[in-house]
């Protein structure tokens, strides 16, 4: 039996409310799962993390962000080798900890408004899918077995064929910019580098107006 440790993360109130009550309806021992779950993603955050580092103002951005929105401490149990995966990545890429734990969760229960907004398919069809999908068995015990080692496999190529990317990169609206496990400096305020892009894009934009101005100017008679 594998040794465990309990870990402390910060989670959106709302979201956490909600995925617990999903959990409770279905019966799923609520530690259990999150530990298989943390211990399955894991290797697919670290591909998607290798070779990005956030820089300190991002990191504390991305913390200021999740603070606002209101969060609640949870414990969660965990094998001791995830913990130091996840504590392994978290080190190399300084990564927010509980931001990957409210994307993590918030992919999980992957609401319609969240699947619209990213444009990814709320049904699993052949049409949805550029590749070839395995059909979902009609026996419940299998159907539940075939998605129990990779719950977001079908969420996973959605992003992949639509984005080319993976589902920790996916870019999320302004409002859940805490859940962010990578952001590039361009996008944090206060930093050089967004301050340059902000200046960029308002001299495109004047630049645009300029040629609408010009191309809708009526001619001197």
């Amino acid at each position: 039996m594998s040794e465990t440790t309990k870990i402390t993360v910060k989670v959106y109130e709302s979201l956490y409310a909600n995925f617990s009550k999903q959990i409770d309806d279905l019966h799923i021992k609520k530690d259990s799962f999150l530990n298989s779950m943390i211990r399955e993603e894991i290797p697919y955050l670290a591909e998607e993390m290798k070779g990005l580092r956030l820089s300190t103002k991002a990191n504390r951005y991305i913390s200021g962000e999740l603070k606002k929105m209101g969060t609640k401490p949870v414990n969660i149990v965990v094998d001791k080798s995830t913990a130091m995966a996840l504590n392994a990545i978290v080190e190399e890429s300084n990564m927010v900890r509980d931001a990957f734990f409210n994307r993590l969760i918030m992919l999980l229960r992957s609401s319609s408004g969240l699947l619209k907004y990213l444009e990814l398919p709320e049904f699993i069809t052949g049409s949805e899918f550029d590749s070839y999908v395995e059909p979902m068995p009609t026996s419940p015990m299998n159907a539940m077995q075939s998605i129990h080692s990779d719950p977001m496999f079908y969420l996973r190529v959605a992003a992949r064929e639509r984005y080319n990317s993976g589902l920790y990169l996916l870019p999320l609206p302004a409002k859940f910019e805490g859940f962010s496990c990578y952001l590039d400096d361009e996008f944090v305020p206060g930093t050089k580098e967004n301050s340059a892009s902000v200046k960029a894009s308002k001299k495109l934009l004047d630049a645009l107006g300029n040629l609408e101005a010009e191309a809708f100017k009526k001619p001197v008679k």
